[in-house]
């Protein structure tokens, strides 16, 4: 029992000797565990979208078209690529090559039969040569047409006379028919064809495929001079001469069965151009010089690992296919483990940025960027957007990383100031240029660019700043990527033909280096410019994501027209004019510190709003001696009092005025004691015997204390303006005691404890408010007869 009461009370033991513990225990122990757990959720919920959205498990690409490599790139994988010039002149070839569709349409044919025959039964119905009629003779004329060196035995009427004897046994043509039953099946089988109606690239010009509609897949392949009309006259005519030869012998003379035959064979030959029966099939062309080009093997030329040359040094990238080919090959060939150890590495990197940023935000900046939730989250997204929109946005094709990296650098200055937006740019560059796998010319062109808007941005006091700001930094960026190129390239200016040195080291020429520099760099400016100028109609939504107001902003704001002051001019003229004089010293003691002094003025302009519900209880808006707090008790009156500050917060939320603005007007008064009505509640209590002691925590304002060192000076001229009203006579000195004391006072009391404001700072601040009130209660000279200034 002894021993478990000597381990209980050890700690306590420890504990009693004063030694303090680790500032980080000291924290842990004091700290919400859930809402650091929340906190640190979304810390890795960011790093695993950055690390997810920016694909870090895939090697980058780091070339571009127009880059001039200062070495030889060679594969550092084998890899095949498909030899398209090969592989398009073998599918050219066979497509060459392959026999087109025609459709034979055997019609015309039917059609050149039956007027073959009305014209030779037109001659057989003449009685005689000089009895035929019209009609007839023009019948007889289609098989002869007659001619001046015609010798006595071709002429028409020889010609009738022979039509006559060969065909007197056969009026009805049946012979003829066979005759040409022979011929169609030998010689026309496969129809008729004038000329090709496709071209070479079309398909083969020596032989072609032929179908009947409905019959496709019967197509025959047919040599092209078998169906070409003008190549079949030598093989009609001995078709007919045999079938006339064998079909008419013993009938008639055998040279007039033959003269016959000729003038039939004639006729035939005259006509077939008009009776072509071949149709080019363009849908069955097609689909077949497809399906032969898709057979096709493609042609793949082999690149060995640290042999095979992808591009010369010196010489510009004008195609990176080859280098697309062996980077997915690289990434194929990457295993498990190695991408793993690619997302750890990154991993390791956002945490090494994690640790750089936190700790300056946590021990230089404002650490409440990191303790409070929303404001943690809206930073982790700024920077997990901006990283991967740059990590899109620098694709060849497009090659606009800067856009984002611009925006983001105006938009981290207006929301977190240039010292911290210096920072947080700084970790986006070196995150983008380890993500794209870029050079260091790179990284200096982004830092360039970052860093130059950041400086320029300043205070927004106009719409057209921004332009100015764009304009500065792309002049800024160009120098930047033309400078940097240069010292990072080797270059060589071109060598006179007269010279005969041989060279022997080689690099890109002088003029190709700085022509692609100019190109790089004009497009560089053009980025930072249109990103500029783009950001200025989305300062206001800027603004009121992030809760903060620029200079621009605040002087819309700070209209005398706005509602609520035309109201608290109204109802409440004294305070309106102690909220115009708060703002006048309260700029200048702000701008004397470095402090954003018109958020100051215009936070003075609000400040005291709540008193417009009861403005008759505040002493500069009484008039006539009449004190509304003479009928209340001390407590009542400080409650009264103190309920301005919240009504005052709750009317600024109802018009929507941003937070800024609402923080000056709950903080102004901090957690300070109301001093009059507490030391009347004291007098009263030592007077009374059974009255209950008097609490200071009851006269105190609610807070909280200014967080800000706006918020410090907005205090600081308040209490000082409305004290130098009691002053009978406002000399310098005097001015000067009353600054100082209500200074010491805050000081004593805690109320700057929270918002950074060191002596120094105070020191300047008192006397830019001695100097403002000197000035506003200066002596005047009276002049001769004047009774009073």
């Amino acid at each position: 029992m002894s021993g478990a009461s000597k381990q209980r009370t050890r700690p306590q033991r420890i504990e009693s000797l004063g030694i303090p513990k680790p500032r980080f225990v000291q924290w842990w122990q004091r700290s919400n565990k859930f809402d650091v757990s929340i906190r640190v959720g979304f810390a890795l919920v960011a790093a695993a979208a950055l690390l997810a959205l920016c694909q870090t498990w895939i090697p980058p690409f780091a070339y571009r078209l127009g880059e001039i490599p200062d070495r030889d790139l060679i594969t550092r994988v084998s890899f095949e690529e498909v030899d398209e010039t090969e592989t398009e002149a073998i599918r050219l070839q066979k497509i060459r090559e392959l026999p087109a569709y025609y459709r034979n349409r055997p019609q015309p044919l039917a059609q050149l039969r039956g007027a073959l025959k009305d014209d030779l039964l037109y001659v057989l119905a003449a009685v005689s040569f000089d009895q035929m009629s019209e009609q007839e003779r023009v019948a007889l004329a289609s098989f002869y047409e007659g001619d001046e060196n015609a010798g006595p035995k071709d002429i028409p009427q020889a010609r009738f006379d022979a039509i006559k004897s060969v065909f007197a046994n056969d009026p009805e043509l049946k012979e003829v028919d066979g005759a040409l039953d022979i011929l169609y099946q030998k010689e026309f089988k496969h129809g008729l064809l004038k000329g090709l109606q496709h071209s070479p690239e079309q398909g083969s010009q020596e032989m072609i495929r032929v179908f009947i509609a409905g019959a496709e897949e019967d197509a025959q392949f047919v040599l092209v001079e078998s169906v070409r009309i003008e190549l079949l006259e030598d093989s009609v005519r001995r078709s007919l001469a045999d079938q006339f030869r064998f079909r008419y012998d013993g009938k008639a003379e055998a040279t007039t069965v033959q003269s016959v035959a000729g003038m039939i064979s004639d006729w035939i030959i005259e006509q077939l151009p008009d009776y072509e029966t071949l149709q080019y099939d363009q849908e069955l062309s097609e689909k077949a010089r497809k399906e032969a080009a898709a057979a096709v093997q493609p042609v793949l030329k082999q690149f060995y690992a640290g042999t095979t040359k992808l591009a010369d040094a010196g010489e510009p990238l004008e195609s990176l296919s080859l280098l697309r080919l062996e980077w997915k090959q690289l990434d194929a060939s990457m295993t498990l483990i190695d991408r793993i150890a690619r997302v750890a590495a990154f991993g390791g990197m956002v945490a090494a940025l994690y640790l750089l940023c936190g700790s300056y935000i946590f021990f230089v900046d404002d650490r409440r960027l990191l303790q409070q939730r929303w404001r943690l989250a809206k930073l982790l997204a700024l920077m997990v957007a901006t990283i991967s929109l740059c990590y899109f946005a620098a694709r060849d094709q497009w090659r606009c990383e800067l856009v984002p990296l611009v925006l983001a650098s105006i938009i981290s200055a207006v929301v977190y100031g240039r010292e911290l937006a210096l920072l947080l740019m700084a970790a986006a560059c070196i995150s983008v240029t380890l993500l794209l796998g870029a050079g260091l010319s790179e990284l200096v062109t982004l830092a360039a660019a970052c860093t130059s808007c950041t400086l320029l941005v300043g205070r927004i006091r106009s719409r057209t700043h921004l332009l100015y700001v764009g304009c500065l930094s792309a002049g800024i960026t160009m120098a930047t990527v033309v400078g940097v190129g240069l010292v990072t390239g080797l270059t060589l200016s071109g060598v006179s033909p007269e010279n005969d040195i041989e060279i022997t080291v080689q690099g890109p020429h002088f003029n190709i280096v700085v022509a692609g520099l100019l190109r790089e760099a004009f497009w560089a400016g053009a980025c930072i410019f249109v990103s500029a100028a783009a950001m200025t109609p989305l300062l206001s939504l800027v603004e009121k994501a992030f809760g903060v107001q620029t200079d621009l902003s605040l002087l819309e704001l700070g209209d005398a027209s706005h509602p609520l002051l035309r109201r608290l001019a109204q109802r409440a003229p004294g305070t309106y004019n102690h909220s115009i004089n708060v703002a006048s010293i309260g700029e200048a003691a702000a701008e004397a510190i470095g402090a954003n002094g018109l958020l100051v003025r215009v936070g003075a302009y609000f400040h005291d709003i709540g008193k417009m519900f009861k403005p008759e209880y505040f002493i500069e808006n009484q008039s006539a001696g009449v004190n509304q707090h003479d009928s209340l008790q001390p407590a009542m009156s400080t409650l009264v009092i103190i309920a301005h500050v919240k009504d005052g917060a709750d009317l600024a939320r109802s018009h929507h005025l941003p937070e800024p603005i609402i923080d000056f007007i709950l903080q102004h008064h901090g957690t300070t004691l109301v001093e009059y009505f507490y030391r009347e509640a004291a007098r009263r209590s030592e007077q009374d015997p059974n009255a209950d002691s008097v609490s200071d925590k009851d006269f105190r304002y609610p807070g909280p204390k200014p967080q800000t060192l706006e918020a410090a000076v907005m205090m600081m001229a308040d209490s000082v303006e409305s004290a130098s009203r009691t002053l009978v006579d406002p000399t310098p000195a005097r001015i000067h005691g009353l600054v100082d004391s209500i200074a010491q006072k805050k000081v004593a009391d805690g109320q700057f404890d929270e918002c950074g404001l060191t002596f120094r700072q105070l020191d300047r601040v008192r006397q830019s408010l001695v100097k403002s009130l000197t000035a506003i209660y200066h002596a005047r000279v009276k002049y001769p007869g004047q009774q009073s200034a």
